[in-house]
């Protein structure tokens, strides 16, 4: 027998070997996830895009009959251990509590958004590798569970458009992988922990449309990847951290419609990305800082309603990108810029009204 053929016989021989003693495992995990989706989905109401989900009884218990890697949502690796599941906007209606977490050791991305669930994030979340959540437009309440922190893996964490309540747990700070953290459209209240400044590799973070309350913390500067903030439409109070201006890459920048004071510190003029500004209806007062004319990739610009008082910086006709600029129910005073403001060859609009000019 030649080297050629001995070699081939070798690894013929080996995986026979794998196959013989790997193929009764493999079954094993395939029955056991495919028999928890079912548990899962029994109780669940307008479940008919689930249809799949059953095991073929004219095939007994084969592990093609048992393997849940062909049904509608679901994906598996080369073993046929389950690795996501994505059942977005599949007029799905019930619950989290029944789902059995511990049965997926390889779950890493699980999409259940826009449906109908309801009732808490169980704890045993925590329990999956996971690298993607979104569990967004639902009718989720609760509080976030403190054990989310244990998802070190997470990269993407979708919670929006849901009825969650409570506090920001600081465990989320624990999530150093994370990327994009949306929160918005809750219930949720108390102050925005300071452990979300841990969050480096976060590139957009939305918390708009909740009850938090207290100052935004300082430790928010540290995020030097961040392009989108949005903390509007809150109980916010306190001044602007001179630290966000720190975050160099920021393309947009929303604090509107919260209870912030002070003056806007002129460190917001290093954010030379910015193409969104907006601090409308706060009680913001002093000047308009002239740092911001440094913005001359800013589109929109809404500072009314608050109290700011001086005059309108002649700076705000070098912004030839603005298309949108608010300057309306102030306290600004002395002659308008006009000459300067006949340069905004892309205004769209310009508010001025209920001004002392």
């Amino acid at each position: 027998m030649g080297l050629l053929q001995k070699l081939l016989c070798l690894v013929f021989l080996v995986l026979f070997i794998v196959v013989l003693f790997s193929s009764p495992d493999t079954a094993s995990a395939s029955v056991e996830e495919a028999n928890a989706f079912l548990k899962w989905k029994e109780p669940l109401a307008n479940s008919s895009m689930l249809t799949t989900w059953i095991l073929d009884p004219k095939k007994g218990s084969s592990s093609s009959a048992s393997s849940p890697c062909n049904w509608f949502g679901v994906s598996c690796n080369v073993e046929g251990s389950v690795t996501r599941l994505n059942l977005t906007d599949s007029s799905i209606s019930g619950t989290l509590e029944t789902f059995p977490f511990l049965s997926f050791p390889n779950l890493a991305y699980v999409d259940l958004s826009m449906n109908q669930l309801y009732g808490p994030i169980p704890p045993e979340i925590s329990s999956l590798p996971l690298v993607y959540l979104d569990l967004s437009s639902n009718e989720i309440s609760g509080n976030i569970p403190p054990e989310i922190g244990l998802l070190t893996n997470l990269e993407t964490l979708h919670l929006e458009e849901n009825q969650l309540n409570g506090s920001i747990p600081r465990e989320i700070g624990k999530l150093k992988s994370l990327s994009r953290l949306a929160l918005y459209i809750n219930s949720l209240s108390g102050p925005i922990p300071a452990s979300l400044g841990n969050l480096s590799k976060l590139v957009y973070l939305y918390l708009f449309f909740n009850q938090l309350f207290g100052s935004i913390p300082e430790e928010i500067g540290k995020l030097n990847r961040l392009t989108e903030l949005d903390l509007s439409y809150n109980q916010l109070s306190g001044s602007i951290p001179n630290e966000i201006g720190k975050l160099k890459g920021l393309e947009r920048l929303n604090f509107e419609t919260n209870n912030l004071s002070g003056s806007i510190p002129p460190s917001l003029g290093d954010l030379t990305n910015l193409t969104l500004l907006s601090l409308y209806k706060n009680q913001l007062s002093g000047f308009i800082p002239s740092e911001l004319g440094n913005l001359k990739s800013l589109v929109n610009s809404d500072l009314d309603n608050n109290q700011l008082s001086g005059s309108i910086p002649a700076y705000f006709g070098n912004l030839l990108e603005l298309e949108n600029l608010d300057l309306s129910i102030n306290r600004l005073s002395g002659p308008i810029a006009a000459g300067n403001l006949r340069e905004l060859h892309q205004i769209e609009t310009l508010e001025l009204e209920q001004q002392h000019f």
